[in-house]
């Protein structure tokens, strides 16, 4: 296979590992689309092989031969969340908007982590404007790459940005530590990540009751009160609030039984319950 076939590929080979063949298996309650991925990537499986180590044996080979930012992703949940932390602990936010920027991963465990990735295949045309945005709002900011590029993303990027590489071995070795710091954070940039009940909850757990308001002036009159507040407690607020989005027992739970390759996937595809266990139905 020459190099652009071969590239070609392992390109339908990644396509495996999204968000909408794993939304066509919750509706459907069938493997068929995953099965049609791997027809049209050229995998013919053998007779009886498990679903599961068959996803994860194609992540295997993509790590060794085409890196797409799937791969970096799956590398840093197994890592972060199932490996240093516990997804009843860690909460994993996938694709999360920050002010005009989208972070690839997010991790709220007692404190606030963002992962920018940037494989072989990116350019870091963006990333003074992404790691503005992600300064005012995260405590430790990594940037992840192939240690190939750790050189060169040591040079341009912010100071206070620690970078990663995925090394042969899917380990993630850190080549700078992101430096620490709650006093750069951007009290106002916290309050726009909340949602409207996670930020008045936070408020009057803090402040105290509040009186009703009408819903056109809820965000304003919170938003004062939330501007009292030291960055201490805000940062708090916040990292408690984003926490508890996907560490209740049924995500967790639900992340944990899915095969290694795909729990990245579990996080960031809307699901109900039932979706979800239609879902575990095809793996078990």
């Amino acid at each position: 296979m020459d190099g652009l076939k071969a590239k070609l590929q392992w390109r339908k080979l990644a396509r495996l590992f999204t968000r909408p063949v794993v939304a066509a298996m919750a509706r459907n309650g069938s493997a068929q689309p995953l099965w049609a991925a791997l027809r049209v990537a050229g995998v013919v499986p053998e007779k009886g092989a498990p679903l599961s180590s068959l996803l994860n044996e194609c992540l295997q080979a993509l790590h060794r031969n085409y890196r797409c930012e799937y791969v970096y992703k799956a590398a840093i949940g197994d890592r972060v969340v199932f490996g240093r932390h516990s997804p009843r602990t860690a909460s994993l936010h996938v694709e999360q908007h920050v002010g005009d920027s989208i972070v690839d991963l997010a991790v709220f465990n007692g404190t606030s982590t963002a992962y920018e990735i940037k494989t072989e295949f990116d350019s870091d045309r963006r990333l003074v404007s992404q790691a503005s945005n992600y300064l005012k709002t995260f405590e430790q900011v990594y940037l992840v790459t192939h240690p190939g590029l750790a050189e060169r993303y040591l040079r341009v990027a912010h100071p206070d940005v620690g970078v990663l590489a995925l090394n042969a071995r899917g380990s993630l070795t850190t080549v700078r530590a992101a430096i620490t710091g709650i006093e750069r954070l951007d009290k106002a940039a916290l309050f726009r990540m909340l949602r409207a009940a996670e930020f008045q909850a936070a408020v009057r757990r803090l402040c105290g009751p509040q009186p009703e308001v009408p819903n056109v002036e809820v965000r304003a009159h919170y938003g004062q009160l939330w501007a009292t507040l030291s960055i201490e407690q805000a940062h708090r607020a916040y990292v408690s609030a984003m926490q508890a989005r996907t560490t209740q027992p049924a995500v967790a739970d639900f992340v944990s039984a899915l095969p290694s390759s795909m729990r990245v996937l579990g996080y960031a595809t809307p699901l109900s319950a039932v979706q979800r266990q239609r879902i575990l139905n095809i793996f078990h």
